[in-house]
């Protein structure tokens, strides 16, 4: 009675099975967070085999960024809040999504995010590299023989906050594209991404957009610094930089206030001061 999303495979000779157990894994470990789509069965010895998700109805993020090219700062922040939220709510349980980019959150009916596609994902103890996505994937992450770590999703996350706030992720250009496509093996490739996010500033677009404030712009640069060391440790980090962004803003009333008022009152004597003399 309820409408839902069903992934199957015909062919199972082209399936990396060890990846695929390994999503619907960590999917079933993370099933108790509605900021994660939720796996409802798991039929791995049907013919053909699949597995039974909730059905998110809003399409990606992606999807929607495509249509309106980028959200207000209000609710890019919002956005990016939610994605923080469900992410660390991964990580507490020791996921690592390791592929985090708009096409991979998907929308409710009201916009929420929900993260998906768990597939390049990896537990927190696991030293097998993982690939991301190019322009959402942290510097570090694009090695063969890299260790996963919670700073690549920080990168990620960051990426896609620049995305929303700016309308294109950080560091894609022409250029660096057509590098990378002539490339000719994967790991030229990614030596190409690597060396050019290396070899450049931290990107700057987003202090430009009107209405973002140097808080939330500096959250943006320090999630995508280069050097990992210099990133946030971990999701939980960001969040607390919101929540003392938040804290500042409410009080800011109070503030114009206690400068306004006594300032208005100030030129009330003076002119009554005035007239009386």
């Amino acid at each position: 009675g309820r409408g839902v999303a069903v992934k199957f495979y015909l062919h199972r000779g082209g399936v990396n099975w060890s990846l695929l157990s390994r999503e619907v894994k960590n999917l079933v470990q993370l099933s108790a967070d509605r900021h994660v789509v939720q796996v409802l069965e798991v039929g791995w010895d049907a013919t053909p085999p699949y597995y039974v998700m909730e059905l998110i109805r809003g399409g990606s993020l992606e999807d929607r960024l495509q249509r309106v090219g980028r959200l207000s700062v209000t609710e890019s922040v919002a956005m990016f809040r939610e994605i923080l939220i469900g992410l660390n709510h991964c990580h507490g349980k020791g996921v690592l999504h390791c592929d985090l980019k708009p096409a991979n959150i998907l929308l409710g009916e009201e916009n929420e995010p929900r993260l998906a596609d768990f597939g390049q994902s990896r537990m927190s103890h696991d030293q097998t590299p993982a690939l991301g996505t190019l322009f959402y994937m942290a510097p570090e992450q694009a090695d063969l023989t890299s260790t996963p770590d919670a700073r690549w999703d920080v990168y990620a996350a960051g990426a896609i906050l620049f995305r929303l706030l700016t309308g294109n992720p950080p560091y894609r250009n022409a250029s660096l594209l057509e590098q990378i496509d002539t490339a000719d093996s994967l790991p030229v490739r990614l030596q190409h991404y690597r060396s050019a996010i290396q070899s450049s500033d931290v990107p700057t677009a987003h202090f430009k957009v009107r209405g973002v404030d140097r808080s939330l712009g500096r959250i943006v640069s320090r999630c995508l610094e280069v050097n990992p060391l210099d990133r946030y440790e971990n999701v939980q980090q960001i969040l607390q930089d919101l929540d003392a962004r938040d804290r500042t803003r409410a009080k800011r009333p109070l503030m114009l206030l206690g400068i306004v008022g006594p300032l208005m009152v100030l030129v009330a004597t003076c002119f009554f001061a005035v007239r009386s003399i």
